[in-house]
């Protein structure tokens, strides 16, 4: 069994299963010259299933892959917004795919919203994340090494620098914290179109001196390690993988209600959740947490053993393997790989 993709991690996943694997790259939906060459570069290699992540991918990815011969087609669908009706997307969520995989049940339900889609090709996985321990004080050093004062609290944002993450609310929210708690910093994770009009926020706000933006990190979830709070400040999500990372090294969180969020934690018991576009609740969660650490703890080691227990990249691997076996299968292929998939 082979598997192209477009998402590195959970490829190492499968290649540490003996279930190889190549990483593809797309570029926009409508290039004859690469739909020419991803139907040879499919004919040659011959995969029996091909993961298109992104929806300017699903249309020429699938129609590619029919030409080619007709590999199984995943779509993976991670956004809870209206799937647009036109022929392009008739034809990516209908003909040219076998599966549409989205990260939560809030996502499936808009998916299922649609009602030209077949609903028995829509199937949640949640994401996947690794739970391996990470030591708080190398967290530490890593915030203090952006610039973060030794000693200070600190909350962490991560994601790209979009309005979709909402760091403006966030940004706006630790004004309040500020006043609250003397000293706090903030840490921004990420990179995006953004950065100047985050900027000038916290430089309006009167906080541009405790804000740090330093950019794309590798080592993301390392850095949550140290921090004293987790902020998830977006509008809108499917299953948001920064906050799963950052259960994942038990932080203290405060997230947005937003789609997968109340399926990722439980309001009190894992985090506290509030709504989101509202940066006094938002900051009232975070200035809450910071002074009451025994709270914090609590919520930190919920988080962590939820992560574990429900979020593991294996527990995805194993789901994501049935999800393909059964379309193969389907597809009456199995006989292809489906008994190398197993072993």
């Amino acid at each position: 069994m082979s598997v192209f993709w477009t998402y590195e991690p959970i490829l190492e996943e499968l290649r540490s299963r003996g279930i190889p694997g190549r990483r593809v790259r797309l570029w926009g939906d409508v290039n004859p010259v690469g739909l020419a060459s991803l139907v040879r570069l499919l004919r040659r290699e011959r995969p029996d299933v091909l993961v298109l992540t992104k929806q300017r991918e699903y249309w020429m990815g699938g129609l590619a892959a029919r030409l080619a011969g007709r590999p199984v087609v995943a779509l993976r669908l991670g956004l809870n917004r209206p799937i647009v009706d036109d022929f392009k997307r008739r034809s990516a969520f209908g003909p040219l795919s076998d599966v549409v995989i989205v990260n939560s049940e809030v996502v499936r339900q808009g998916v299922l919203a649609t009602p030209w889609l077949d609903p028995a090709k829509v199937h949640v996985l949640y994401n996947g994340v690794v739970t391996d321990p990470v030591d708080r004080a190398l967290g530490r050093a890593l915030l203090e090494d952006v610039g973060v004062p030794s000693g200070s609290p600190v909350v962490v944002g991560a994601g790209r620098l979009t309005r979709q993450k909402g760091f403006d609310v966030l940004i706006g929210a630790f004004a309040e914290v500020v006043a609250e708690v003397p000293g706090a910093s903030l840490v921004i994770l990420g990179e995006g179109g953004r950065r100047r009009d985050l900027e000038e926020k916290a430089a309006v706000s009167g906080v541009a001196a405790s804000v740090f933006l330093p950019g794309h990190r590798d080592d993301v979830r390392r850095v949550m390690a140290g921090t004293d709070v987790y902020a998830l400040s977006s509008r809108n999500e499917g299953m948001a993988n920064t906050l799963l990372e950052a259960m994942s090294v038990g932080a203290p969180i405060v997230a947005t209600e937003v789609s997968g969020t109340s399926e990722a934690v439980r309001d009190g018991v894992d985090a506290l959740v509030v709504p989101p576009g509202d940066a006094g609740a938002l900051a009232r969660g975070i200035v809450r947490l910071l002074r009451d650490r025994d709270l914090a703890s609590a919520l930190g080691r919920s988080a962590l053993e939820r992560a574990s227990m429900t979020f593991g990249v294996a527990r995805m691997i194993d789901e994501l393997e049935g999800i393909f076996l059964r379309a193969l299968e389907a597809r009456g292929r199995a006989g292809e790989g489906g008994d190398e998939w197993r072993r």
